[in-house]
């Protein structure tokens, strides 16, 4: 009997002992979560960050207010999607121009008003966030990393844009062709144009995808941003949405932040 009770008690403080440790636990994680939380939420970001976070975190009139690369890149999936499907029913022609019509969409919805896109389009989206980049190496607190990175992103991005203006010229022509047959070669090569917007491609035949900017897809662009974030000095940190939403621009050309204390909005809300 003994024995049974001090075997209990042992049993009973292990227990006791973990849920402690727990406690101790729990309690060290919200000290340093209260605090981190204190910290992001209380330092100003720098503007050329802000900028960054237009086009990888948040814009005011995306879709579920998501970022302007991060919605060129869901519209070209979505492009992507339905080419594939345009490909697969070819031997009909009624369903091949149903799907390159949505392609049209999710590129460009000013040239087909409904479709499965997100009715922003990856033109739209994609001509934007490389603009959201040039604003931020403007910034006055840009550093040379953001600096010389928009040099180099821009013209891979420029890229991407005029091989999807080709996209677009093509799926036009399908609409309009009275060919069968040159209606599918010219699916065939928009769904190809497609998956080389998004994974890229080995445009030299040296085994490699990303040593030049013809090889780049949205996926190369995404690994350069990236990239470029993890070396900024401060760190980036995620933007809240505050500040992505709080930024106008001086008549100066200067950017600053909405003042909600003082009501100060004069300049130009973008």
């Amino acid at each position: 009997m003994l024995k049974y009770n001090e075997t209990r008690i042992m049993l009973i403080s292990n227990t006791l002992m973990n849920q402690l440790k727990h406690l101790l636990n729990t309690i060290i994680f919200l000290f340093i979560f209260v605090n981190l939380t204190a910290c992001v939420t209380t330092q100003t970001p720098k503007i050329s960050h802000v900028h960054v976070g237009h086009a990888m975190t948040a814009w005011h009139d995306t879709p579920d207010e998501l970022g302007l690369f991060i919605t060129a890149e869901k519209e070209t999936e979505i492009a992507y999607e339905h080419a594939q499907y345009a490909v697969e029913n070819s031997h009909d022609i009624k369903l091949l121009k149903m799907h390159i019509k949505h392609v049209q969409h999710a590129m460009d919805p000013k040239l087909i008003k409904e479709g499965p896109g997100l009715d922003y389009g990856f033109i739209k989206a994609m001509n934007s966030a490389r603009d959201h980049i040039f604003f931020a190496a403007d910034s006055k607190d840009a550093s040379e990393n953001i600096k010389a990175f928009a040099l180099l992103w821009s013209k891979d991005v420029e890229a991407i844009i005029e091989r999807g203006k080709l996209i677009l010229a093509l799926s036009k022509e399908v609409i309009k062709s009275n060919s069968h047959e040159e209606m599918i070669v010219l699916s065939e090569e928009i769904k190809l144009l497609l998956q080389q917007n998004l994974y890229g491609y080995d445009s030299d035949g040296d085994g490699s995808i990303g040593n030049v900017k013809e090889d780049f897809g949205i996926l190369q662009l995404k690994d350069q941003m990236n990239i470029m974030i993890a070396k900024e000095d401060p760190p980036y940190h995620t933007v809240d949405k505050k500040y992505l939403f709080g930024l106008i621009r001086l008549p100066s050309g200067e950017w600053m932040f909405k003042s909600s204390s003082s009501g100060n909005t004069s300049g130009l809300q973008y």
